[in-house]
């Protein structure tokens, strides 16, 4: 059990700046919890506690502005992003840019999704080598999932080197009166397709979790592709079917609105042996060596930034739910604040943004690594390099093993 003042000690450390920490253990207790709560709370000045928090100099190692391009429209699980610049940015169509922190470089975060933040065929993956068409630029960065940094490893090699997410927050849910007992492992799903009481609403079957189901021995006449975000096949099925979705989004919608109101249980595709890391920051791999420099500074602020914004999402959660309603990404993509703080409390809760097995947050989980990689080689083409290995896709090199979100 710790006491008090260590628990106290601790919470401090997590959000001392990366530069800070080191000499914070040397300090007295007394004194480590006395300097933690003269520290500034998130300041109203819009980007103050960015601009206080975040002051590794990076004009010497890094291209400003330093480019990141998202796989999808802004989010909670993209919070620690739009931490780095706090509320300082300016908005305009498709990106969000600002000062990243005090460090003296600009930061560009890029919506994703193909016709969308992205050119229409594009992705985060191949906007590394291609360039982001509608930006007009080529970023540095882009978020990968590490199922397809395998599958592409021939036609777009990356190495991913921060995962903010270490659960990837895809689930299946369904209604909690239907289905009282809910639904744990393959075998349960299993046995719900031999009922026969209704269908499992997905993306695919053809590649990724759906796939992955199908290999493990759920039949592929159980399930109906086409999953977009949409919840019709939920309602008009009276929620006897399970429905893919996220933690983040769906099961807070449909328990709350989404012509449902009822209370809803899920499972998360992690849970059900597809630990995939999702939404992980990778640099094309020719470029790793040219950035090197850079990412031995940049790493560890994401990893601060992604402690503070599980300590206190708020001005970065604001910053993305006016970024939405200005209608900066999608006119039909909204972001609601109750939904906002719904997400960005039970990533916290469920591990989603968490540790992993050890103290560190944002590393990689090598066994893991190689499991997926198991997982997916079987399916290789063309795209992958069939030579590839867990090594060559992630690495936590840049990684400081001091920081993590307190036990």
């Amino acid at each position: 059990m710790k006491t008090v003042l260590e628990h106290f000690q601790q919470k401090c450390e997590a959000v001392l700046r990366p530069e800070m920490r080191k000499s914070a253990r040397k300090a007295t207790t007394a004194l480590a919890i006395i300097a933690c709560a003269c520290m500034p709370a998130h300041a109203a000045d819009p980007g103050a506690f960015a601009k206080s928090r975040y002051t590794t100099p990076l004009t010497d190692v890094c291209p400003s502005p330093f480019i990141i391009q998202k796989d999808w429209l802004a989010q909670a699980e993209q919070g620690p992003l739009y931490q780095l610049i706090g509320g300082g940015g300016e908005m305009s169509p498709g990106q969000y840019t600002g000062p990243l922190g005090s460090t003296g470089i600009e930061l560009t975060i890029l919506e994703g999704g193909g016709g969308l933040g992205l050119g229409d065929g594009e992705t985060a993956y191949s906007a590394l080598y291609m360039g982001n068409s509608r930006a007009g630029v080529t970023p540095h960065l882009g978020y990968q999932e590490l199922d397809n940094a395998f599958i592409f490893s021939r036609r777009f090699p990356v190495v991913g080197v921060f995962t903010p997410l270490d659960i990837a927050p895809t689930v299946l849910f369904w209604d909690r009166a239907t289905y009282p007992q809910g639904f744990k492992t393959i075998d349960d799903l299993k046995a719900f397709a031999a009922a026969g009481t209704g269908k499992i609403y997905v993306s695919s079957i053809k590649r990724t979790f759906g796939l992955y189901l199908v290999e493990e021995g759920v039949p592929a006449d159980a399930f109906v592709e086409g999953y977009r975000g949409d919840g019709e096949n939920f309602v008009t099925n009276n929620g006897t079917w399970l429905n893919q979705g996220f933690l983040t989004s769906e099961v807070y919608k449909f328990a709350h609105d989404n012509n449902w109101g009822k209370p809803v249980d899920y499972l998360t595709i992690n849970d059900l042996g597809y630990r995939n890391y999702t939404g992980m920051l990778s640099v094309a791999t020719a470029r790793l060596d040219e950035l090197a420099p850079c990412l031995e500074k940049l790493v560890p602020l994401l990893q601060q930034a992604t402690v503070d914004y599980a300590a206190n999402p708020a001005e970065a959660n604001g910053v993305i739910t006016d970024f939405n309603a200005g209608k900066n990404g999608a006119s039909w993509w909204k972001t609601a604040p109750d939904l906002m703080e719904h997400a960005a409390r039970i990533m916290v809760e469920s591990g989603i943004i968490g540790n992993g097995p050890n103290t560190t947050i944002g590393d990689f989980d090598m066994e893991r690594v190689a499991e997926m990689l198991a997982i997916v080689k079987p399916r290789f083409d063309e795209r992958a390099d069939p030579d590839v290995t867990p090594d060559a896709v992630v690495t936590n090199r840049f990684i400081d093993p001091s920081i993590g979100l307190p036990r």
